[in-house]
């Protein structure tokens, strides 16, 4: 076996990762080649050196579920660096090398995410007195992000104010809904992993378990799962990029109503043979709701501040990405069905955004047609969506799960399977089986 510098094999056998008989083979290359002895030496000692430097300093040990996500991170930057040296032509071996840490470095990284604060130090106690805990100051106040963009299209309604559209604001599923009247504006992260449900199951099935309430992101289970969101959606069907709103009566809370936005890219291409291409960058989508038409409002999932920054600030999108984010609503006025002249304009969904190359920001608008029919009238993929926020809210023993049971979505998966080539429904189906057998997590 010949080897140069720049073979991945080498990187490979540096850190061990080879089986006995590939390695044995490379082995005897290095042996021959007193350049190859060097460069094992080199990857070796470099990622001794980084290792050693993120372990410095003690960090409390990851969940499963943060471990889960940054391998899924990894796997995803991989990917990626695999993509940019073979368009560049530059040597993988040291983005190999850096790949190796990721575990590492994610994990320091991931908890300083969590918990921004760092670790607390025990308060020191002098002449036995505690010291009394300074009084946090008032913390930041989150102001509207400018909109820099032209004037409203015609026909916007007169609740909709450019200039506040992204105020950041998304109740998550454990937090009471807000009013239209104190806050109209809503806004949710475009690029969701599927970490948190890959968990999930993977505890149901392998352990037999369910998982505690935290590692429970309802965001990514809805988002493990493909939607047939086919043009023409609304908007700008013409770009890269399309929009989506629909509504129906909530199955689990009378007089309710489920609001589903999805959002689908077109177009593009792998970059290097397996990229996604970036169709659209600096995206943002928001959500306005009508006061004269929903009294409140709540965002399922999507907790936590990362989401809420990645929202305001823009994010881009690769080529077949879509995501899909489900909201409860309730009626303003007559809310015992959900029907009828209460929701018929409930809210206006707009997603903004720039071509890759750059150029004028693109606005899409969308706003869905009341009033909301029946549950069991509504399209496959919608139920089958709210039924995943359902078994998500459950497993969270979220106050708002209403009649929720794993028996019911386990009938309301069985009954919105649709067109499930990838499998993955029919798995989902499989996964709310074995839950119905479990206990519960302990608190």
């Amino acid at each position: 076996m010949k080897l140069s510098k720049d073979n991945p094999l080498l990187t490979a056998y540096a850190l061990g990762e080879l089986g006995a008989g590939e390695a044995s083979e490379v082995e005897s290359a290095i042996l021959a080649d007193e350049s190859l002895r060097a460069e094992v030496e080199a990857i070796r000692s470099l990622a001794g050196e980084l290792e050693g430097e993120l372990l410095a300093e003690p960090m409390p040990r990851l969940s499963a579920l943060e471990r889960a996500r940054l391998e899924q991170r990894a796997g995803e930057l991989d990917c990626a660096q695999a993509a940019g040296a073979v368009r560049s032509g530059r040597p993988l071996r040291w983005a190999a090398v850096a790949a190796a840490v990721l575990l590492v470095a994610g994990a320091v990284g991931m908890w300083a995410l969590l918990h921004p604060g760092g670790p607390t130090a025990p308060p020191i106690v002098q002449n036995g007195i505690k010291p009394t805990p300074p009084v946090p100051g008032p913390g930041p106040r989150l102001m509207p992000t400018p909109s820099p963009y032209g004037p409203d299209p015609v026909g916007t309604p007169a609740y909709v104010r450019q200039n506040d559209f992204f105020l950041p604001s998304h109740p998550s599923i454990g937090s009471a809904a807000v009013t239209s009247a104190g806050q109209q504006r809503s806004t949710f992260g475009l690029n969701v992993d599927d970490a948190s449900y890959r968990h999930i199951r993977q505890l149901i099935f392998e352990e037999s378990r369910l998982p505690e309430p935290s590692d429970v992101k309802i965001e990514e289970m809805i988002n493990h799962f493909r939607y047939d969101y086919i043009p023409p959606l609304g908007g700008d069907v013409a770009g890269p990029l399309a929009v989506r709103a629909d509504l129906a009566q909530c199955p689990w809370s009378a007089g309710h109503v489920l609001l589903r936005v999805g959002i689908q890219t077109f177009g593009g291409g792998l970059a290097g043979g397996s990229e996604a291409e970036v169709v659209a960058r600096d995206a943002r989508v928001g959500v306005t709701f009508n006061p004269a038409a929903v009294a409140s409002w709540r965002l399922i999932g999507y907790d936590g501040p990362m989401y809420e920054q990645t929202a305001r600030q823009g994010e881009q999108i690769a080529a077949g990405r879509q995501v899909t984010a489900v909201y409860e609503l309730v009626p303003a006025g007559k809310a015992g069905d959900g029907s009828g002249p209460a929701l018929a304009a409930a809210c206006m969904v707009r997603l903004d955004y720039r071509l890759p190359d750059g150029g004028p920001v693109r606005q899409l608008t969308v706003s869905p047609a009341g009033p909301a029919g029946r549950f069991e009238d509504a399209p496959e993929d919608f139920r089958f969506a709210a039924t995943v926020a359902g078994f998500g809210m459950i497993l969270r023993n979220s106050p708002h799960k209403g009649t929720c049971t794993f028996e019911g979505m386990l009938k309301q998966a069985q009954s919105a399977l649709g067109d499930d080539r990838l499998g993955r429904r029919s798995e989902f189906v499989e996964v709310l089986a074995e839950a119905t057998g479990l206990p519960p997590a302990e608190q």
